[in-house]
């Protein structure tokens, strides 16, 4: 039962990646219809700026961990926003009226140019960095088994709660967020009521990319490391993930992030992680075919406060 209670605990950080990314889908969906496939090089790419500047500002401040690390997060997300940004302005707003099919090439290439791009600045060389907050609570002892959690496990979490949380309270009660709603539920329409969908992208945009460079520098931080090509798998995952919960429902998509961090995380505590991202996959195949409309159907981040 303790070593249960150990893969519950386990399973909050893995969710709360997933749950990041995913909801970034659910915005991008909602407001143009379409998927944009390189979220989770994005996601990858914020990790990796982490890790290389945690590596660059503890060479120039030599005894210092937690101070490069917390810069190294600032300038990851910042810089990650910003290459949202352009991405939004260079590829998403041209293909946003084209049909879906350009768009998905577009952002496949797209993910792939930065996965390449990732391997180049690092000269094909994985780099790691060292642990950090990673000394152990234990909340129990039983069974000759410890129960315990770790400072960055409790950090993660809470971020992602606190992230969470924040983009409901913005999408249901900050003005944006209705104009965010309008748009999605008609933007024809909403454009006629001189809403600038334009704006309404570029600024969509912005937020699902902090979410993501978000998820991507936790998960280097909490590992230690991210890889150069885990950026189209790990975004295919959360796009299954968003799809599970409806692909227009943010809370849809954090309660389809709850269940694949269960099934990996269990997966792996009790078969072993070789055939995990099989079962994954397999699951939320299983899932989308026995529930077609997902399991939230209901467009809930288009309706009114």
């Amino acid at each position: 039962m303790t070593y249960f209670l150990q893969q519950i605990i386990n399973t909050g950080v893995v969710s709360g990646f997933y749950g990041l990314l995913a909801v970034s889908y659910v915005l991008m969906h909602g407001i143009t219809g379409k998927v944009n496939l390189a979220f989770g090089a994005l996601a990858v790419w914020a990790g990796s700026l982490t890790i290389t500047f945690a590596l660059t500002l503890m060479l120039a401040m030599p005894g210092k961990t937690l101070i490069p690390v917390a810069l190294a997060l600032l300038v990851a997300l910042l810089s990650t926003a910003l290459l949202g940004a352009v991405i939004e302005r260079v590829v998403i707003r041209p293909l946003v009226h084209a049909g879906t099919l350009a768009m998905l090439v577009a952002t496949l290439g797209l993910a792939i140019a930065l996965e390449e791009l990732m391997r180049l600045m690092n000269n094909s060389r994985e780099i790691w960095l060292m642990p950090v907050l990673n000394e152990a609570i234990i909340l129990a002892d039983l069974d000759g088994f410890t129960l315990q959690v770790s400072r960055i496990q409790l950090i993660v979490v809470l971020t992602s709660v606190l992230l969470s949380l924040a983009l409901i309270w913005f999408i249901e009660r900050h003005p944006f967020g209705r104009l965010w709603r309008a748009v999605a539920q008609d933007a024809r329409m909403a454009e006629l009521c001189g809403i600038d969908t334009g704006q309404a992208l570029a600024i969509t945009f912005l937020v699902a990319s902090g979410l993501t460079a978000a998820a991507g520098a936790m998960l280097a931080v909490y590992y230690g490391s991210v890889s150069f090509y885990s950026g189209l798998i790990i975004g295919l995952k959360t796009l299954f993930v968003a799809v599970v919960g409806g692909l227009s429902s943010i809370a849809g998509a954090f309660c389809g992030a709850l269940l694949l961090g269960l099934l990996e995380t269990f997966w792996s505590a009790y078969v072993g992680a070789d055939y995990r991202d099989v079962a994954s996959f397999s699951a939320l195949t299983a899932l989308m075919i026995f529930f077609p409309s997902g399991l939230f159907p209901a467009n809930a981040v288009a309706r009114g406060p």
